[in-house]
């Protein structure tokens, strides 16, 4: 044996006797290391290498504690993942932050899309159960008026494979999910128009999408508490996402309709942001001296130079991370039933979309 194996078979063979029970806490990399003759860094590459099978956690600054033991012969070693759209602007760093604690932990991806389309969805996450998979990382269709799969998903949660959500939540049922406070995004967007002069503050917006209604809520609430009751011409809401998004028509609709425009608008995201800047530059206005305007996510898109949108900022990459660590624990301790939701507050990156409205 090397000298790390000889810490790993000792500490292995601790746990799996039941002489170190779940939570309890592992001798210190000193400790281990004066015990066993060797240097610190010998010990670390022991507890890295349980860590790896799932045994021990390290907890920065804390210690390393014992973890139930999960027989390896019942992992697939492998996550189902269901997002909208695998190109979508915010999904890669999503993924990328599941990734980071999966390879860690030695899981896979299996990569899916459901076009934002239930239907699709649920043969998706049938063909999950049917491959075999120790968990399900879900970005939910969900337009507010109902689940059509969550019934599947509590069938999952009842057969002993976990399921997490992220960037949204199914609020009727109990699944553990990491979401962003959609509501308090749309309230610090509307806010900031406020503090800049604009009185006349509407929004665009996909409207078959809770997380975007929730974001529009946020704008309607700010300006309620302001005394000013928001106007409804100067919300424009729209069905669909990627090819069958109907933004581009309600963007001509919205600002061609001869009535009376708002100064400022937030949108549901910046890609939405994106179509209305480019309707409104068509028409001869500027943004922001004509028209302001705050996104949301604070995607690539928004940190073009050209662009230069003001936008509320999504933490994709922590909320995949966070999202991936709940549901590994879910995975590693099948005997323990529990439901968490992670609200992530939002914060408002300013750029050079917004200018005080013309009087």
């Amino acid at each position: 044996m090397t000298k790390y194996e000889r810490v790993e078979t000792w500490i292995r063979d601790r746990i799996v006797g039941g002489d170190l029970l779940p939570g309890e806490k592992l001798p210190s990399e000193k400790q281990l290391s004066q015990q066993f003759g060797m240097s610190r860094n010998a010990v670390r590459q022991a507890l890295h290498n349980l860590a790896h099978e799932g045994l021990v956690e390290t907890l920065k600054g804390i210690g390393t504690f014992c973890r139930s033991p999960v027989a390896k012969s019942k992992l697939h070693n492998t996550i189902g993942f269901v997002c909208f759209f695998s190109g979508s602007y915010i999904f890669p760093d999503i993924l990328r932050g599941c990734d980071h604690v999966l390879y860690r932990r030695g899981f896979h991806v299996l990569l899916n899309q459901s076009e934002y389309d239930a239907r699709k969805e649920r043969q998706i996450l049938e063909a999950l159960r049917r491959r075999g998979v120790d968990g399900i990382l879900l970005e939910p269709v969900y337009g507010g008026a109902g689940s059509e799969n969550a019934d599947l998903l509590a069938d999952f949660e009842r057969s002993g494979i976990p399921v997490v959500l992220i960037d949204g939540c199914l609020p009727d049922y109990d699944f553990s999910c990491v979401s962003l406070d959609d509501a308090a995004g749309g309230y610090r967007a509307a806010q900031h128009l406020w503090e800049r002069g604009h009185r006349r503050i509407g929004g665009f917006y996909q409207e078959d999408y809770v997380v975007k209604v929730a974001r529009m809520d946020g704008v309607r609430r700010f300006l309620r508490e302001q005394g000013v009751e928001p106007d409804p011409r100067w919300f424009a809401g729209f069905k669909g996402q990627g090819p069958s998004s109907e933004a581009e028509k309600a963007a001509a609709g919205f600002l061609d309709g001869g009535a009376p425009r708002p100064t400022a608008l937030v949108c549901g995201n910046d890609e939405e942001a994106l179509v209305l800047i480019r309707r409104a530059e068509s028409l001869g206005l500027q943004v922001p001296d004509d028209l302001s305007i705050v996104g949301f996510d604070n995607s690539n898109i928004a940190q073009l130079d050209r662009v230069s949108l003001t936008s509320v900022d999504h933490p994709s990459f922590m909320m995949g991370e966070m999202a991936t660590n709940i549901l590994l624990e879910r995975v590693f301790h099948p005997e323990q039933r529990f439901v968490t939701r992670t609200v992530l507050t939002p914060e408002l990156v300013e750029r050079r979309s917004v200018a005080p409205p013309h009087l």
